[in-house]
C-alpha cells in the first residue's frame, strides 16, 4: 500500500511540477525539490531521463534554450584535458542550469570498434596451386560479403526497372487510339 501512494504522490508532484515549468517556475522549482527530496528519502532509484531534466541542485525543469543549455564535449576539448590530467574521459553531454549554474554531465557509452568476419577459409593463403578439386570449389561456394551485397543491389535494381518497364507497357497497351504513342511517332526511320 505504501509503494501505491508513494508512486501516486511522486507523480503527482513531477506532473503538478512540469504543468508549472513556465507560468510559475519558483512554484515548479520547490515541487520538484520536493519530488527529489522524496525519491531520496524512500531510496527510489531517478531514472536516467529524469536527472537529464531536472536540475538536482535546484529543482529547475531545464528546457534547453530557456532555463538550461546543452553542451557536447569534444574529442579535442577531451585530448586537451587528458593531457593536461593524464585520464582520458570518455564523451559527454553537460547539461547547464540557468538557475543555480549547476553542470550536470552525462557520459556518452562508446561503441565498440567494428568488427570484420572473416571466415577461417578466406584468410589463409592459398599455399599451392595445385589443389584438390573439392577445396577449389568450397571456395568458390562461399561468395565474399562485398560479392553478395553487389549482387543483391544488382537484383534490387533490375528489379525496380523491370517493373517500370513493365508499367509502361501496360499503360501504352491500355491507351486509346490506333496503338501509337507519342514516341512512335517521334521515331525517326
Amino acid at each position: 500500500m505504501a509503494s501505491s501512494t508513494l508512486s501516486a504522490r511522486l507523480r503527482y508532484l513531477n506532473e503538478s511540477a512540469h504543468l508549472l515549468a513556465t507560468t510559475a517556475p519558483s512554484t515548479s522549482r520547490y515541487l520538484m525539490t520536493q519530488c527529489n527530496a522524496l525519491m531520496f528519502e524512500n531510496e527510489v532509484e531517478q531514472p536516467e531521463s529524469h536527472r537529464r531534466k531536472v536540475c538536482g541542485a535546484c529543482g529547475t525543469i531545464m528546457v534547453l534554450g530557456r532555463a538550461g543549455h546543452l553542451e557536447v564535449e569534444t574529442r579535442r576539448s577531451r585530448k586537451k584535458k587528458a593531457s593536461q590530467a593524464g585520464v582520458a574521459k570518455a564523451r559527454a553531454m553537460i547539461y547547464a542550469c540557468d538557475s543555480c549554474g549547476r553542470k550536470t554531465r552525462h557520459h556518452f557509452n562508446n561503441p565498440p570498434p567494428p568488427r570484420r568476419n572473416i571466415s577461417s577459409q578466406a584468410a589463409q593463403p592459398v599455399t599451392s596451386l595445385t589443389s584438390s578439386s573439392t577445396s577449389a570449389n568450397q571456395l568458390e561456394a562461399v561468395p565474399s560479403v562485398n560479392a553478395s551485397t553487389k549482387k543483391r543491389a544488382k537484383s534490387r535494381k533490375q528489379g525496380g526497372l523491370g517493373a517500370l518497364l513493365a508499367k509502361q507497357k501496360a499503360t501504352d497497351h491500355l491507351s486509346s487510339g490506333f496503338g501509337l504513342g507519342l514516341m512512335d511517332l517521334m521515331k525517326k526511320g
